[in-house]
């Protein structure tokens, strides 16, 4: 008789993400802005608190310990709310991202990944999986991608 093999098979990515979603704090000066982003990023399963930019971000920051913060800022003064929110952040410093016109910010220090906006909510949806994949220690993550 024929041993019975079974194909091996690969848990899908779904299957290996976190199963609680994302904790996202956004940041932004406009509160257009913080509800259209609270609703995209609701939308694909993170748990989104909103406040504006300036100190009462970091010290939300500080005190929700969220997966990722979501910068939109309009005006001048932004640029230290990153490099604050990572040195109070005492265990876990958070995934900063931000929205700006012109897509400035990467060489702000404490950000991660600046987008330019508008951002398309697919866009968005896409660098939330990526960061999920990037959590759960995915083989084979490409952060390039």
């Amino acid at each position: 008789m024929a041993a019975l093999t079974t194909p091996s098979v690969r848990p899908s990515v779904s299957n290996q993400l976190p199963q609680r979603g994302l904790s996202v704090l956004v940041a932004a000066d406009r509160e257009r802005d913080s509800e259209v982003l609270a609703l995209t990023l609701e939308a694909v399963g993170c748990e989104v608190v909103t406040t504006t930019v300036g100190p009462g971000a970091v010290d939300l920051a500080v005190l929700a310990q969220p997966d990722a913060v979501v910068l939109v800022p309009t005006g001048p003064g932004w640029e230290s709310v990153p490099a604050a929110i990572a040195e109070r952040s005492a265990w876990r410093k958070p995934f900063v991202v931000t929205l700006t016109a012109h897509g400035e910010g990467l060489a702000v220090p404490g950000v991660h990944a600046a987008l330019e906006r508008p951002v398309s909510p697919d866009v968005l949806a896409g660098l939330v999986r990526r960061f999920r994949e990037f959590l759960a220690g995915l083989d084979g993550f490409d952060p390039a991608i």
